[in-house]
């Protein structure tokens, strides 16, 4: 499936979600989620395989569901706006048994690279959907501000609703977890 998100960094929440809550935007999920994260390590390079070649492997827990992802970034925008956005291809799918399928992932070879931890609020209405992020740090102090991910099929629809929700003048990224963790100086978990 084509993914299409951008971060928008440092908003207010509650007033966030006042404004998600009249435009009708339904809450469908709010709790912790815990990412682990898995490649293929290099033996020569020692570097990371599938993150070199921009792509990642995850399993994520959400309450008591896991699910594994693997995302592969493009880089062809097709607007010049599209600059902060972040295009993906990602597939998802559900794990029964979790303990199984890591050792799996450990037989051929995969090893956990780093996990985060983040309370997420979704919002989803029509094709979009909102999730406000807080990052949830091992020592219990949340050094990033809170920030949202609109994700949504068309890049237009990401536009208008940036425009809706008065976040033109926010800071806008295209990155994953790792460049936003280093943007705010904060250590990644690496396992």
């Amino acid at each position: 499936m084509l993914e299409k998100e951008v971060k928008i960094l440092e908003i207010d929440v509650s007033e966030l979600q006042k404004k998600l809550e009249l435009s009708w935007a339904i809450k469908t999920f709010e709790w912790f989620i815990h990412d682990i994260y898995y490649d293929f390590q290099d033996l020569v390079s020692n570097n990371l395989k599938m993150e070199s070649q921009k792509r990642l492997f995850r399993v994520r827990q959400k309450w008591d569901i896991h699910m594994y992802t693997i995302k592969r970034k493009r880089n062809k925008k097709s607007e010049w706006w599209e600059k902060w956005l972040r295009i993906s291809d990602e597939w998802e799918s559900e794990i029964t048994d979790v303990n199984s399928f890591k050792r799996v992932l450990k037989k051929y070879w995969m090893t956990e690279t780093r996990e985060k931890k983040k309370y997420r609020i979704c919002y989803e209405l029509e094709w979009c959907q909102f999730d406000i992020d807080n990052y949830y740090l091992w020592d219990n102090k949340n050094l990033i501000p809170p920030l949202l991910e609109i994700e949504a099929n068309t890049s237009n629809e990401i536009k208008y609703w940036v425009n809706t929700l008065d976040l033109k003048s926010h800071k806008k990224k295209k990155w994953w977890s790792r460049k936003l963790f280093k943007y705010y100086w904060v250590e990644y978990s690496w396992l």
